[in-house]
């Protein structure tokens, strides 16, 4: 069983979620609805307050207008195209965000192993099921 995750300190007297939560609205214009934000904290933020800040930053990237994939540059003769290494902007910030707060959700697969060991049997090769799927009839 994983530990706890971390909890977060003590806010004060505000809602604790609010302080980790993406720009609202109101009193934000275009922020992520205050009621959307209250079901994903009131779901999630018992469970892991890093989860819960994770899904409001990304429900709040995904009301945000997308950005261009694609950018260019011309000089009469000559133009070149090229896209941002991630995305950029707003939408970009707030998927940055989001990414930051799951790295410290509990519990996360980071790697699947190559060869796994059954309980009481030998370690198989990676590709032994190709090997005698190929020696069958």
């Amino acid at each position: 069983m994983p530990d706890a995750p971390p909890a977060p300190p003590d806010g004060g007297g505000c809602v604790p979620w609010q302080a980790w939560a993406p720009p609202l609205d109101p009193p934000t214009a275009g922020g992520l609805p205050v009621d959307q934000a209250e079901c994903i904290a009131a779901a999630a933020w018992p469970i892991d307050p890093h989860l819960a800040a994770a899904m409001m930053w990304e429900a709040y990237a995904a009301m945000l207008p997308p950005t261009p994939a694609v950018a260019s540059v011309q000089t009469g003769a000559q133009s070149v195209s090229y896209s941002p290494a991630a995305p950029t902007g707003d939408y970009g910030l707030a998927m940055a965000r989001a990414a930051w707060h799951r790295s410290f959700v509990a519990g996360q697969l980071i790697s699947v192993p190559l060869a796994v060991t059954p309980p009481g049997g030998p370690a198989w090769p990676v590709d032994w099921w190709q090997r005698n799927l190929e020696a069958a009839p």
